[in-house]
C-alpha cells in the first residue's frame, strides 16, 4: 500500500506552504507591483512620447544610452508618477527576499524536507571565484548564497509567488526558455552544458527538449544549485549539477555538443563575457554549437524601450546591464573562433535576444 503524507497531497506549491504572514506580505508585494505596473508606466511613457525628446528629427541613436539618459531623466524626474513608481520598485525589490527568507525559516521544519536533495552539489572551484559574483544581484540580500536555502526562497517565492503574478499573470513564465533551447541548430545533442543554471529554470527545459542528452548545468551559487538538483531529482531527472564558474568550468576540453545559457551574460562584466565564449569554444567538439540567449541590445530598441531597460537596469542592482546591452556580442563570439554566428530576437520588440554559432570543423 502506498502511503501519501500531508506534503504529497497538498496540491499547492512549497512556495506557498508558507504561514499566513509570509503570504500577506508577499502578496501585498504583488499587488503593489501589478498595480504600479499597469497604473504608472503607461503614465510615463505617455509623459515621455509627448515631450518629443525622442523623436526621430531629435537624431537621438538608442545605441547611445548616456544620450537617450541625458534627454528623458529631465521630463520624468519631476513626474509624480514616475517618482512613485521608483519608489515602489526599489522598495519591493529590497523587501522580497528578505520577506521569503523569514517566511521560510519560520515553516523551516516542513519546507526543508522540500528544499532539500539527496546529497550537496559537487563544488569545483576551491574557493577561487570571480569577484563580481559578491555582488548582490537583484538587491538579494547577502547575494545568491545568503541563505543556506537562498535557492528554494529564490524559485518558490519570488519567481514561482511572485513573478509569475507580476509578469506573467499566474502562466509559465518560464516557456520562452523551452522556445529558446528548441531554437538551438540540431534535432539533437549527446552532450549539453548549461552555464549559469540557477535552480535550473533553463536547465530542466533542456532536459525536456533533449531527453537523450547528457547535462551537465554549472553556476556559482550552492544553494541555488542544491535546489537545482533536487527539482531534478523530483522531476525523475538525471542531470549533472557542479558549482563552477561559467568562464572556468573545469570540464575536459572538447567534451560537448552544445554550450548554452539563458539570460547570464548581463550578470558579468564585459571581460568575463568574453572570458565565456573562449571557454565555450574550448568545451566545444568541432562542429557544436554555443546558444546563448539574454538581453536585448539598446540598439534595437525603441527609445522609450532603450531608456525604460537601462533605467530599471539602474534601479534594480543590474550592474553590467547596460555593458551587455551595448557590447557587440556577435562579434565576441567571432573573436573566440566561432563561425556562422546569428544574432536574433526572440521576442518583438529586441528583448531577450539570442546569439548562436558554430564551432567550426577542421575542414572548414
Amino acid at each position: 500500500m502506498t502511503v501519501v503524507t500531508d506534503a504529497q497531497a497538498d496540491p499547492r506549491t512549497p512556495g506557498q506552504r508558507i504561514d499566513q504572514r509570509g503570504r500577506a506580505e508577499l502578496e501585498f508585494v504583488v499587488a503593489l507591483r501589478t498595480g504600479m505596473t499597469g497604473a504608472l508606466r503607461p503614465k510615463v511613457r505617455r509623459r515621455i512620447e509627448e515631450s518629443g525628446v525622442l523623436a526621430p528629427e531629435t537624431g537621438i541613436d538608442t545605441a547611445d544610452i548616456v544620450a537617450v539618459r541625458e534627454a528623458v531623466d529631465p521630463v520624468v524626474e519631476a513626474a509624480a508618477a514616475h517618482r512613485f513608481q521608483a519608489a515602489s520598485l526599489r522598495w519591493s525589490r529590497e523587501i522580497s527576499t528578505p520577506r521569503g527568507v523569514e517566511a521560510f525559516d519560520r515553516r523551516r521544519e516542513l519546507l526543508e524536507p522540500m528544499a532539500t536533495p539527496s546529497a550537496p552539489v559537487e563544488d569545483l572551484t576551491d574557493g577561487d571565484v570571480p569577484r563580481y559574483w559578491t555582488y548582490e544581484f537583484h538587491a538579494t540580500e547577502g547575494g545568491w548564497d545568503g541563505h543556506d536555502h537562498m535557492g528554494f526562497v529564490h524559485h518558490e517565492m519570488v519567481y514561482q509567488y511572485l513573478l509569475t503574478k507580476i509578469y506573467g499573470g499566474g502562466g509559465d513564465i518560464f516557456a520562452l526558455r523551452r522556445a529558446f533551447a528548441d531554437r538551438a541548430p540540431a534535432d539533437t545533442y549527446a552532450d549539453i552544458v548549461d552555464l549559469g543554471c540557477g535552480t535550473g529554470q533553463y536547465t530542466l527545459k533542456l532536459a525536456e527538449a533533449y531527453p537523450e542528452a547528457r547535462i551537465t548545468a554549472l553556476d556559482l551559487s550552492q544553494s541555488e544549485l542544491n535546489y537545482a538538483q533536487r527539482r531534478a531529482e523530483d522531476a525523475g531527472l538525471d542531470i549533472s549539477f557542479r558549482r563552477a564558474a561559467a568562464e572556468r568550468t573545469g570540464l575536459p576540453d572538447e567534451s560537448a555538443d552544445l554550450v548554452t545559457s539563458y539570460i547570464l551574460l548581463h550578470e558579468m562584466p564585459p571581460h568575463a563575457i568574453k572570458s565565456v565564449f573562449a571557454e565555450a569554444y574550448r568545451l566545444l567538439r568541432p562542429g557544436g554549437h554555443v546558444h546563448f540567449g539574454d538581453v536585448g541590445a539598446y540598439a534595437t530598441r525603441s527609445g522609450y524601450d532603450a531608456w525604460n531597460d537601462d533605467w530599471d537596469a539602474e534601479h534594480g542592482n543590474e550592474p553590467w546591464w547596460r555593458l551587455a546591452a551595448t557590447t557587440d556580442i556577435a562579434e565576441i563570439a567571432r573573436e573566440a573562433g566561432f563561425v556562422d554566428v546569428e544574432r536574433y530576437e526572440l521576442l518583438p520588440g529586441g528583448h531577450p535576444m539570442g546569439t548562436t554559432a558554430r564551432k567550426p570543423l577542421q575542414e572548414d
